[in-house]
């Protein structure tokens, strides 16, 4: 089989050759990158700790995780593609692909979509699927499914945690104390917030709109008793007017002034709006009246403009006079002296 494949070299061994041993060099490259983010972080959070900005090196800490993340990501990438260069003659001689490459197969069939740091997962895909079809989701590893999509943002305690491990890493006496006080105040804070924002469970809101409540109430309860005033009062005045005169009649409703109840006096802003429209209404009237005045003018001179542009005309025709043309014999005969001199 090893003289068939160096003789022949099928393209699915190529491909697959070579895809494992760029991806394999690719991995180096960003797993260093990654090491020395990683340093770096770590650095820093000692400098905060040192200081004593306990909140920038727990903020910190959380960014140190997703990159130790990555990095796991990036070893059980490489494991599976150990796995595939190992049993590349064996998949050559099955149709199927095998139980001891199935999972590695279908892990990174999976990790092409969630992995963007390795192109070379990509022509591995495209491989794969065009040999065996799509990837079986139960044949995916857990651990890189946990990992890359069903990740979460890591605990209070994890990040704690974490900070705890690089002060002992660099001999650093720090008391987390004080940091969870700061981040219990943080959270309660934005719970009172929230509570604000909805408006539940707040006694000062719930007096305001009692308050609210009352005073429809007491304006409805008004108004009803004012409509029952005012019919009682016609049916009075409807009996009294068969008894008295007109005159008698005229003094009651000049003396006589309605008082209105809370809650349905008109309000001044309706007042002014009425005003308004009144002021605007007389502009317009008055603007109609000068349109039609000056039209009015217009239209009455017409007769005289008339006889003056017709006396313009006549005058103009008068004074322009056409320059007499001479004969035809006049002209030859002028023509013929000309010559003879």
């Amino acid at each position: 089989m090893n003289i068939f494949l160096r003789c022949f070299k099928p393209k699915f061994y190529k491909k697959s050759k070579s895809a494992t041993s760029y991806m394999k060099i690719r991995l180096d490259i960003v797993r260093k990158r990654r090491i020395a983010m990683v340093k770096f972080l770590k650095m820093d959070i000692v400098d905060f700790l040192k200081n004593g900005h306990d909140d920038n090196a727990y903020t910190r800490a959380e960014v140190l995780l997703e990159e130790l993340r990555i990095i796991s990501c990036y070893d059980i990438i490489e494991r599976f593609c150990d796995c595939i260069s190992e049993n590349l003659s064996l998949m050559l001689q099955k149709r199927e692909c095998p139980e001891e490459c199935r999972e590695a197969v279908s892990s990174l069939i999976y990790a092409a979509a969630w992995v963007p740091d390795v192109p070379e997962l990509k022509d591995l895909r495209a491989v794969f699927t065009r040999k065996y079809g799509n990837f079986i989701a139960s044949s995916v590893n857990h651990e890189l499914v946990e990992k890359t999509e069903f990740r979460r943002r890591p605990s209070r305690e994890v990040k704690i945690q974490t900070v705890k491990d690089i002060a002992k890493e660099f001999s650093i006496d720090w008391d987390p104390t004080a940091l969870n006080l700061l981040l219990l105040r943080q959270t309660s804070a934005l719970q009172i917030e929230d509570k604000v924002e909805t408006g539940a469970d707040d006694p000062k809101i719930e007096r305001k709109k009692s308050i609210v409540n009352d005073q429809s109430e007491d304006e409805s309860v008004l108004s009803q008793a004012w409509t029952r005033d005012s019919l009682s009062n016609r049916s009075l005045s409807s009996s009294s007017s068969s008894n008295s005169g007109s005159p008698r009649r005229d003094s009651e409703k000049k003396k006589k002034k309605k008082i209105l109840p809370y809650g349905i006096i008109s309000s001044p802003n309706k007042k002014q709006d009425a005003r308004i429209e009144e002021k605007a209404q007389e502009e317009k009237l008055e603007k109609k009246k000068s349109i039609d005045q000056e039209n009015s003018r217009l239209l009455k001179p017409q007769g005289s403009d008339k006889e003056a542009s017709s006396a313009r005309k006549n005058e103009r025709t008068s004074s322009f006079q056409r320059p007499k043309l001479l004969d035809y014999d006049d002209v030859v005969a002028r023509l013929v002296a000309l010559r003879r001199r």
